[in-house]
């Protein structure tokens, strides 16, 4: 495969999930709005944080007002990682490995940028805000769907597959980043003035709340937050999760010669780490060298494949 196909494909997919991604924060925080919550600044300013745009955002807003936040995560020009954008980027890569991708996967992923162009091309108010979140996270499950219907199990899914998990593994560990003083232990929680309201909402961010609800009976604690976002090996989101599947797809595209690789080493490093950390995940440095790690994966993967 040329390395500028692997290329696209990798990065349409990232961008794919990082609309994914932001979208649950948002709707996160949009919720809180909606209930007037007292913890609405602290959550907008964590979302910021977490995508890394709080310095822009507040250099045209003197205040975390919730509306202004939700424009400028949605289609401003000066976010460069606003929505409108990335979908954009999303179709430019779909367009330029046309020939690699099913109909199906390239019609969804049009349709999803012709919704957003028209819409966010509009004046946005209160009450059209979960109607465009709810639509354009359906239009993104409908390419994953074609995604896995339509594809070969081929190298050109894998690709797909990569950027989808590397992209995943950063923004969970993010929000972990972030957050990281709300896993700590519950009697400093305690003593903080933290509750379980702020846990909640960690795993509302990543869409994450019922599942983590279902595992553990209905019972929120820090350590199991923690141990759920990081090392359960069955939820989609958790970072054991992704680099599994990253592990797997570098398998599969390398096939005999994987164990050569420095981006399949890599992978393995991580997975290592990560379960040799098992339940203690009450460490800054912990979760920041994991983010360090995945973006030299993801690096890696670029500099082996020949991406252009």
């Amino acid at each position: 495969m040329l390395g500028s196909t692997a290329d696209s494909l990798f990065w349409m997919f990232r961008y794919i999930e990082r609309v994914e991604n932001t979208l649950c924060m948002i709707e996160s925080g949009f919720q809180l709005y909606l209930l007037s919550s007292s913890n609405l600044n602290n959550e907008w300013d964590a979302i910021l944080r977490t995508n890394s745009i709080r310095h822009h955002f507040l250099k045209k807003n003197n205040s975390l007002d919730s509306l202004n936040i939700i424009n400028f995560m949605l289609k401003d020009p000066k976010n460069f990682n606003n929505i409108l954008i990335l979908i954009e980027k999303a179709r430019e890569n779909a367009r330029r490995s046309r020939v690699s991708i099913t109909s199906e996967v390239w019609e969804a992923i049009n349709t999803c940028w012709l919704y957003l162009n028209e819409e966010l091309n509009k004046k946005i108010n209160e009450n059209k805000i979960q109607t465009i979140i709810k639509n354009t996270r359906e239009k993104i499950a409908l390419i994953f769907g074609f995604l896995e219907r339509s594809m070969l199990k081929n190298e050109i899914l894998n690709f797909c597959y990569l950027g989808t998990f590397i992209e995943r593994f950063d923004n969970t560990v993010r929000i972990l980043n972030t957050r990281y003083y709300l896993l700590l232990d519950e009697k400093k929680i305690r003593f903080e003035g933290y509750d379980n309201f702020q846990l909640e909402m960690i795993l509302r961010s990543i869409s994450s709340y019922r599942s983590f609800m279902w595992k553990n009976q209905n019972e929120i604690k820090a350590n199991k937050v923690s141990y759920f976002l990081i090392s359960d090996k069955d939820m989609p989101k958790s970072l054991m999760f992704c680099v599994n599947e990253t592990i797997k797809n570098l398998r599969s595209i390398h096939k005999k010669n994987f164990p050569k690789n420095k981006s399949y080493q890599n992978a393995l490093s991580i997975q290592k780490k990560i379960k040799q950390k098992n339940r203690n995940f009450n460490n800054y440095s912990f979760l920041n060298s994991l983010f360090k790690l995945n973006m030299t994966l993801a690096a890696n993967i670029e500099e082996e494949f020949n991406f252009q």
